[in-house]
This record gives structure tokens, sequence and C-alpha cells, in this order.
């Protein structure tokens, strides 16, 4: 009788850890990031880096892909006085934006994993002359995609840093490096 009720008790114990594990690998995240973007444009040269803050949310699909949602907004300000003697300091901010991303994935140890991502970012920015009060928005939407690897501290917490290409058109470049703490439900 008391084997029966160890076996039982493996089994079900079994059980447990094969519901979790799956249950881990259907997990839904969220991270919360700070950014450093570099903003390139053809129509103001000389633009310095600026600061985003970034909230993610996505969903694991499978182990090995997952899919994410986006949405970033700039505490920075992107500046240049390259064109100081004409029209005086130009700064951009990114106002708001959002993107859709496929997150493949791949675990190379217990606790780092190598992701990608592709997928599509609309951003909403501002452009301005304090000199002359004048303020210009721009938006659009472009193909995103980047680089990262991720390091598991818990069974629910990890931190990331990735590299993404955000945003490329129209002669407006943002690209930039990111480091963000996620939490898997």
């Amino acid at each position: 009788m008391k084997s029966h009720i160890f076996a039982l008790s493996v089994a079900l114990a079994s059980a447990g850890a094969i519901a979790q594990s799956k249950s881990n690998i259907d997990a839904a995240y969220i991270e919360l990031g700070y950014a450093s973007a570099q903003y390139n444009s053809d129509e103001i040269p000389g633009l310095s880096n600026a600061n985003q803050l970034r909230i993610t949310l996505g969903k694991n699909m499978s182990e090995n892909f997952a899919i994410e949602g986006v949405y970033a907004t700039g505490t920075s300000d992107s500046s240049t006085t390259a064109l100081a003697s004409t029209v005086g300091t130009v700064s951009v901010k990114l106002t708001s934006s959002y993107g859709v991303h496929i997150k493949p994935k791949m675990m190379i140890s217990d606790a780092v994993e190598l992701f990608a991502r592709v997928g599509y970012f609309s951003q909403k920015s501002t452009a301005s002359r304090p000199a002359v009060n004048t303020n210009v928005d721009s938006n659009g939407t472009s193909l995103s995609y980047g680089l990262g690897a991720s390091l598991k501290f818990s069974q629910n917490v990890y931190g990331s840093l990735d590299w993404m290409q955000m945003y490329k058109k129209d002669g407006l470049d943002i690209k930039g490096m990111g480091l963000s703490i996620g939490y898997k439900f």
C-alpha cells in the first residue's frame, strides 16, 4: 500500500512539473526597457542620441517563437547645432510609437536565450526649432528588426539586451541599443 501511495505521489508531482513547464512555454510576459537611440535624418544632419522608454507585451506561442507588441516614447530629445548658423538649434523627439514583432528565439543554456525580432514599427516624432517656436510633426510605418539576448535571473524574472533597427524610411533612421527587465506570467 505504501508503494502505491508513493507511486501516486511521484506521478502527481511529475504531472505538476510538466504542467508548470508547459505553462512557462505558453507564458505571457511584460518587459520594461530603456533604449538609447541614434537618430539620423537626411534633412537634419548631426543629430545626437536620444533616450526612449519601452513597454513590451509578449506571448510565447511555442518554445522557439513569440509574438510581441511594443510601445515606446521618447524621454529626451535628439538635437543638433549643425544648422545653427542658418536655422538655429533643431531638436527631434519621439512622441509615441508602437510596433508588432515576431520573435524567433533559442535557449543556448538554462539561463541564456538568443532572439531576433522582425515586424513593423510606427513612429510619431516632432522636430522643433525653439528659436522661432516652430514644430513639425512626422509619422510613418516601416520594417523593424533586431537581435538580442536574455538572461534568466529566476523562474519568472529575466533581463534582456538588444539592438533594434526601429524605423528607416523617408530619410529618417532610428536605431539603437536597449536594456530591459521582464516578467513571465
